[in-house]
């Protein structure tokens, strides 16, 4: 039988092994005699919790556990966040980027990485006025600088023409589309007396907008809704004596503002017809108060918002004297516009933006001998 000593012989190293590994593992000077003190310190990186549980690009998520101090890295669905901000040993903030995944957030140190499943990434809403000239085939009558640096989306780089006065810059869509609006990003040499012209098979174009008083900067030009495939600038005199040149060309198509009073509900004072036909969309019915000179109309937006302009299309039988007030409540109201000079047909009423649920025509004088009427009342952000 072995004696005691050779298995003291046998389980001595053994022991000093795992003395060894026990204490590899207790940093910080933690003490496995000492009973104040716990037998292992671990440095790794633990989360407890996140909140908001969802997020998308740009939104700051907080993370709570333990070892951040000497965080390194911090993921969203295993992408890498933004930035982060390490509040304490116990609290950072971090950063959702533009290709976060829903998945795990995981945080690492100089010791590890450590995981907490449970967060959902919210895609960004898809930008419906998007640049349709971006990175679209470009060609100019000269390039000093490259076409292609005038629809690049770097408002650093730039397209220049040579020294000559007449120049024109084009942009192919690649398909036929509605466009409504172009934006000039000038470099300093720019061109004062221009035109903007658009075709569909480059061949036969039609001019949109004409100025010969451009003063350079930004101009954001618009116009009634047009199809196009080919968007060109003719530009025919240099207004300072460098080169004519831009930093963007840029084409859109920017969808109409929505009109929140539409099919709310709607009351008036008097309806020879009724109010919900002022509220309809369409400009062929019209509401019309009975006879007489004071009349209202108002419109509950269902939920207050911040307004800042009302369109009025009126019917023959217009109103000159009124005002626009608004409520959130429905007691207190503010006058934001009044006139005694109407004319009629289409008024676009713009002022400060205002928080408004109730929007309340207030109309105290025929312009007319017929009943006061108008086809449409919209309201708009």
């Amino acid at each position: 039988m072995m004696t005691i000593t050779k298995k003291l012989k046998i389980l001595l190293p053994l022991f000093m092994i795992l003395f060894a590994v026990s204490c590899s593992e207790q940093e910080f000077g933690a003490n496995p005699f000492d009973p104040n003190t716990p037998k292992t310190v671990s440095q790794m990186p633990k989360i407890n919790s996140f909140f908001p549980a969802e997020g998308k690009p740009g939104d700051t998520i907080t993370v709570e556990g333990i070892n951040f101090t000497s965080a390194t890295t911090v993921t969203f669905g295993g992408r890498n966040a933004d930035s982060f901000e390490i509040l304490s040993d116990t609290i950072l903030k971090a950063v959702v980027s533009t290709y976060g995944a829903s998945g795990t957030v995981s945080v690492t140190n100089h010791k590890g990485t450590m995981f907490l499943n449970g967060f959902i990434y919210i895609k960004p809403d898809i930008v419906e006025n998007s640049n349709l000239a971006l990175n679209k085939p470009a060609s100019a009558s000269s390039e000093l600088t490259s076409a292609s640096l005038g629809i690049d989306g770097d408002r650093v780089s730039r397209w220049s023409a040579d020294e000559n006065d007449t120049q024109w810059y084009q942009v192919d869509l690649q398909k036929t589309t509605n466009i409504n609006n172009v934006k000039i990003y000038w470099e300093g040499a720019y061109c004062d007396d221009y035109i903007i012209q658009i075709s569909q098979d480059n061949v036969t174009f039609q001019n949109v907008y004409t100025t010969t008083s451009g003063d350079g900067g930004l101009d954001s030009i618009t116009f009634p809704d047009v199809l196009a495939r080919y968007v060109k600038i003719a530009m025919n005199k240099k207004a300072t004596p460098w080169n004519i040149s831009f930093y963007e060309f840029e084409v859109y198509n920017i969808p109409p503002p929505a009109n929140l009073a539409l099919g709310m509900p709607a009351s008036a004072s008097t309806e020879f017809t009724p109010a919900s036909l002022g509220v309809d969309g369409d400009s062929t019915t019209r509401w019309s108060a009975d006879d007489q000179d004071a009349q209202w109309f108002m419109v509950d937006l269902q939920r207050a918002q911040s307004i800042s302009k009302v369109r009025i299309k009126w019917e023959g039988a217009y109103c000159g004297n009124y005002s626009i007030q608004t409520s959130t409540d429905n007691v207190n109201y503010v006058s934001v516009f009044s006139t005694t000079t109407g004319d009629g047909g289409n008024d676009d009423i713009t002022f400060a933006a205002t928080e408004a649920r109730y929007v309340k025509v207030v109309m105290n004088q025929k312009a007319t001998p017929w009943n006061i009427s108008f086809w449409e009342l919209e309201i708009y952000k």
